[in-house]
């Protein structure tokens, strides 16, 4: 093995970045030592071309995909498997070949399996990898190339912003609930329009009130593709695990579009249908630690925000306009606070069994100090206890 050792000491995104800059070929093993999970990453060149799962669960996850996203039946995924388990053949490959899916599907939910379990190996701290310099051993890659580039951009964005989607969505059991439809929305043209209309208002006799485009409704709203697939899979009775499933956007950015419908006002949580926790993600161990950080963090965020707040008119003026930043600002001390509050509530739970009925008990518990329950803003925050769980918002 021309490059092996320890993840404490040399981290994926190092290693990717090595192999990925001198274009190496080859394999590299990474294993996780809590659970024995084994992932295989072939390259060509430095791009990624292939990734395979072994270890404790060696069930088919691309079936599982499959069926979680209804774009097979149970009894087509049971009947690939056993012409797998006697050919030896892969289960997609197998899928196509009866009818059941087409090629391209195939190739999408092999590249969301590749990323998917890429992206799980950034939150990997313990474990040893080896790197085995040889050409793969298969004829044709499985999925599209990746290059490591691209995939450390996104595995480091993805690191950043988890906490902040955690603290909002606690456990993948909860159901949300929609507020408003689709239809709410105003149009691409209408939102093109008013984006002139503001570019240009400063040149408009502010006396004079302009009329709202034809079939403009609402405020506008900040929804992408990613948000109007994921608020059409809202229905009262999916939880957060099968809209994951059914989107086919991955987990980190079926989440992420879930919070901007909760922060858009379209959706809310509503009920709890089981208790569940996110596949593949750990809880801090040492929790007094993690929530004297996170308190820090809080701490450290509002110097900055009131930093930008106080800025000089003239800087600010080059981006957009004070009350802008300052919204801003203030929407980032919110959700930090949220992070620190919903780590000192895990704390909570695991010293007492469940969790407080309010969130002035972690105050008498020592574990928030007391102006971490006051926000910034007029919006007080919103805590409900749902069974084995909460909703903190």
């Amino acid at each position: 093995m021309a490059l092996q050792g320890s993840l404490s000491d040399f981290g994926i995104a190092e290693i990717l970045q090595l192999i990925g800059t001198q274009q190496k070929t080859g394999i590299l093993h990474v294993k996780e030592v809590d659970d024995g999970e084994e992932v295989h990453v072939f390259f060509a060149s430095g791009r990624i071309i292939r990734c395979d799962v072994a270890g404790r669960d060696r069930r088919d996850r691309l079936g599982a995909m499959l069926l979680g996203a209804d774009v097979i039946t149970k009894d087509q995924l049971n009947a690939a498997l056993k012409v797998q388990k006697s050919t030896l053949r892969r289960v997609g490959d197998v899928l196509v070949e009866q009818g059941a899916l087409t090629t391209d599907v195939l190739q999408q939910f092999n590249d969301l399996q590749t990323r998917e379990t890429l992206y799980r190996l950034f939150e990997w701290k313990t474990g040893t990898y080896a790197f085995e310099g040889k050409p793969p051993n298969f004829a044709r890659p499985v999925g599209t190339p990746i290059s490591s580039e691209s995939l450390l951009m996104e595995g480091f964005r993805m690191l950043d912003e988890w906490p902040l989607i955690r603290a909002r969505i606690s456990n993948y059991g909860i159901v949300f609930k929609t507020l408003k439809d689709l239809e709410d929305l105003e149009t691409e043209a209408d939102a093109l329009e008013r984006i002139l209309d503001d570019a240009f208002s400063e040149f408009v006799d502010a006396s004079v009130d302009a009329p709202r485009p034809k079939g403009a409704t609402g405020a506008p709203s900040n929804l992408g593709r990613s948000e109007r697939r994921v608020l059409a899979l809202v229905d009262g009775k999916r939880d957060v695990t099968q809209i994951i499933d059914r989107s086919r956007l991955g987990e980190f950015e079926t989440c992420k579009a879930l919070v901007t419908l909760m922060d858009e006002g379209f959706i809310a949580p509503a009920r709890q249908a089981k208790p569940q926790e996110q596949p593949g993600r750990q809880r801090p161990r040492d929790w007094r630690d993690v929530v004297s950080r996170g308190v820090v963090n809080v701490v450290a965020l509002g110097a900055i925000a009131g930093a930008v707040i106080f800025m000089p008119r003239s800087r600010i003026e080059i981006h957009q306009n004070t009350q802008e930043v300052a919204s801003e600002a203030y929407q980032r001390l919110r959700t930090n606070r949220l992070v620190a509050l919903a780590t000192a509530l895990e704390v909570y739970r695991v010293e007492n069994g469940t969790y407080p009925d309010t969130l002035a008990v972690l105050v008498e518990a020592d574990l928030v100090e007391a102006d971490l329950l006051e926000p910034p803003g007029d919006a007080p925050f919103d805590y409900v206890a749902v069974g084995d769980d909460y909703v903190l918002q």
